[in-house]
């Protein structure tokens, strides 16, 4: 038994969204609801490793998670971050070569300084320089490998943030995503 959802079918396709499917409950929400612009990051980056754990897309890597315990709270579009999120955590899960992905996810700071942030860091994979300066360009100009993180970086500066991309032999490709901060100002 499936749930078929036409682009038409208002309540009742939106009840058959909603409701369990082979006796699991669906995590998805209609395309049409408002889309949250505060949210936390730290609840976004699990629910993304989960998402791409359960549909078998991490391919067996390892994904190890440094989550504060407080929330860290973004203004940005929950749809865009999560997208952001798995384009990123699908290209680690990609030039891993199936070494684990490591993710962190920092506060920004009581004062506004420092945004809120997360790093995707991937030991043992390499990204030339050349593949770099085309990672900032343009999506088309990068080889299919690193396609991904092209995207992303596209729809961060999108939601106002910045993506960085830092590759070394000895620490693989590390990606920095700094959000905009949520106004936390103390004067």
């Amino acid at each position: 038994m499936s749930a078929v959802v036409s682009a038409v079918g208002g309540t009742q396709a939106l009840e058959q969204l909603q409701a369990p499917v082979h006796g699991r409950a669906a995590g998805l929400t209609p395309v049409d609801s408002p889309d949250v612009l505060r949210v936390d990051v730290a609840e976004v980056v699990g629910g993304a490793v989960e998402l791409l754990s359960v549909t078998r897309r991490l391919r067996g890597v390892r994904v190890s998670l440094e989550l504060p315990e407080d929330p860290v709270p973004a203004n940005v579009s929950h749809r865009r971050l999560q997208q952001v999120l798995l384009l990123l955590l699908a290209h680690a899960a990609d030039a891993s070569n199936g070494q684990g992905v490591r993710v962190m996810v920092d506060s920004a700071d009581d004062f506004g300084d420092v945004p809120p942030r997360f790093q995707v860091q991937v030991a043992g994979a390499s990204l030339s320089s050349r593949e770099l300066q085309a990672v900032f360009l343009s999506p088309m100009l990068v080889g299919p490998l690193h396609r991904k993180l092209a995207r992303a970086r596209e729809l961060t500066e999108s939601m106002g943030g910045t993506l960085e991309v830092a590759s070394s032999a000895a620490a693989g490709i590390t990606v920095t995503v700094e959000l905009p901060a949520p106004g936390m100002s103390s004067w």
